[in-house]
């Protein structure tokens, strides 16, 4: 972590150079034929080791570089200062063949400033985005939540089921309408109590409010708990241990952080992802455009494995199954958005 520290101050400290001397045309180095490809990850913050959501990046970075010999440079973005990880994602481009980011946060940034450099590729995932250099890779979270908010409501005995939020945003809603869809396909008369930490991404960084809010929904009723909440899901599973109740992980794999107690993850395959538009763009046949991968293409899914298998009966999995099948034919039509105020 230190190290990224490092590189992100130098990298500000060179682009501030290049502005006051008047160098804001400086141009990409071209990179030699056959020379290995560059690329730099902006990360939305120093997360990575702290939410699974930046750790399956990284994983899916470092495997690119093991195994397709790339030069990888990752950097942490200045969280809530986008004035100073604008001038990172400059810095960047102006050094990198492919330029990854990710989170909804870096939308704006990334949009602003991809214009100006036609020569480079950038991919960001999360994020909306229709530039002719970059690819936006998005997931169908909404799908996986609905699975996942089906299990919820079979394994709840409380009937009183809840969800925590890291920030109040569209992208975080496209999870709680997926998640409480899934319940009441199960459980119509079901009581979801919804919370989110913070209205912006700073609520991606409190677990010790996540904690609470948990902690809160527990003492009322809720046997489950599903968190789309970033680093802030700590806190949350603290609380599901203490209160030995369900909690549902998210973007990862977390079943083993708690077995008996995390019921399921909804995991995005994100290694694979960042991996595969790495590999495209080795082969030179990077390829631009919005993209949404979902159940069918296994870009998310709910996890099942030696440390949650106990807890989800062959009843649960058979009901779980056909629901998904009935999402991926489209006869069940997941929604992606929620009505506001919430009821």
């Amino acid at each position: 972590m230190i190290r990224k520290q490092i590189l992100s101050l130098l990298l500000m400290f060179i682009v501030g150079v290049m502005f006051f001397c008047g160098c804001d045309n400086v141009q990409q180095v071209l990179r030699p034929d056959n020379a290995p490809l560059r690329v730099t990850m902006i990360y939305p913050s120093d997360c990575v080791g702290s939410a699974a959501y930046c750790t399956g990046f990284h994983i899916g970075l470092r495997n690119a570089e093991s195994e397709l010999g790339i030069i990888l440079t990752e950097v942490n973005g200045m969280e809530n200062d986008p004035i100073a990880t604008e001038m990172l994602m400059r810095d960047a481009a102006q050094n990198s063949d492919l330029v990854v980011t990710a989170g909804y946060q870096m939308g704006d940034i990334l949009n602003d400033i991809t214009p100006e450099y036609p020569d480079v590729k950038f991919a960001i995932f999360d994020v909306v985005l229709d530039q002719p250099n970059v690819a936006a890779v998005n997931y169908k979270s909404n799908e996986g939540s609905f699975l996942v908010g089906a299990i919820a409501a079979l394994k709840s005995e409380s009937g009183k089921i809840g969800y925590i939020g890291g920030a109040d945003v569209p992208l975080l809603h496209e999870f709680e309408a997926g998640y409480i869809a899934g319940i009441q396909t199960i459980k119509p008369d079901a009581d979801v109590v919804v919370d989110y930490i913070s209205e912006d991404a700073s609520g991606f960084n409190l677990p010790e409010k996540a904690k609470e809010l948990a902690l809160a929904q527990y003492a009322s009723g809720v046997d489950v708990i599903y968190t789309a909440a970033g680093g802030s899901g700590q806190g949350v599973l603290e609380a599901a241990q203490e209160a030995q109740k369900f909690i549902i992980w998210v973007d990862s794999n977390g079943n083993h952080l708690a077995p008996g107690i995390v019921l399921t993850s909804m995991a995005k395959d994100l290694p694979a992802s960042v991996q595969r538009i790495i590999q495209e763009t080795v082969e030179d046949n990077f390829m631009s455009g919005i993209r949404y991968l979902g159940l069918e293409d296994g870009g998310v899914y709910y996890a099942v494995d030696e440390h949650n298998q106990s807890l989800l009966s062959d009843e649960i999995i058979s009901k779980v199954e056909s629901i998904k099948v009935d999402i991926i034919t489209g006869k069940i039509i997941v929604p992606n958005t929620i009505s506001l105020p919430r009821q």
